[in-house]
């Protein structure tokens, strides 16, 4: 089940940020950068929503339930982690009661005016992950240009170490 460590692995990448993240002052962190989501709040709020809206609202058939919070309502570093920590959990529940032959299950996306669309939830755990791994790079982008060591944990150690959060 490579998809579940991955998803596990990005648990732990995303940590690290929150980690880098904590070592900035709010000011920075919510500093107008030019970023996707222009500010690092913004971007690594964008990422923890992504998945918030997947594994509780998409994939559980209530995607119309999904309200977009204001990142503006994120005032400090502890809402960030609080809210990073309640999305891991959510989604960890959902991957221990997750069958192997679930993962090629069809899950239909009502996405825009477009027709509806039907991914595995492999796919979507798979996006998931990857998408994320965009959003990292954009964070490492905007530390290197502040001069900071950017997070870094190759999953591949993730696999031989586990769980450890250790940088290389």
């Amino acid at each position: 089940m490579e998809t579940i460590d991955l998803v596990r692995y990005n648990h732990a990448v995303r940590e690290l940020y929150l980690e880098a993240l904590s070592k900035l002052s709010w000011t920075e962190i919510v500093k107008p950068r030019g970023l996707s989501f222009d500010s690092a709040r913004d971007v690594f709020l964008h990422l923890t929503l992504v998945e918030d809206r997947w594994i509780n609202y998409v994939l559980p058939n209530r995607f119309s339930e999904w309200k977009d919070p204001g990142f503006e309502t994120y005032q400090n570093i502890e809402s960030l982690k609080e809210y990073a920590q309640h999305v891991k959990n959510q989604t960890e529940i959902f991957l221990k009661t997750l069958k192997l032959n679930a993962l090629q299950q069809k899950v239909t996306l009502p996405w825009g005016n477009k027709p509806d669309t039907q991914i595995t939830v492999e796919t979507i755990l798979t996006h998931m992950v990857m998408e994320d791994m965009v959003h990292y790079g954009e964070l490492s982008a905007m530390l290197w240009q502040m001069n900071l060591q950017a997070p870094y944990f190759a999953f591949w150690r993730f696999k031989h170490e586990g769980n450890s959060k250790k940088a290389s």
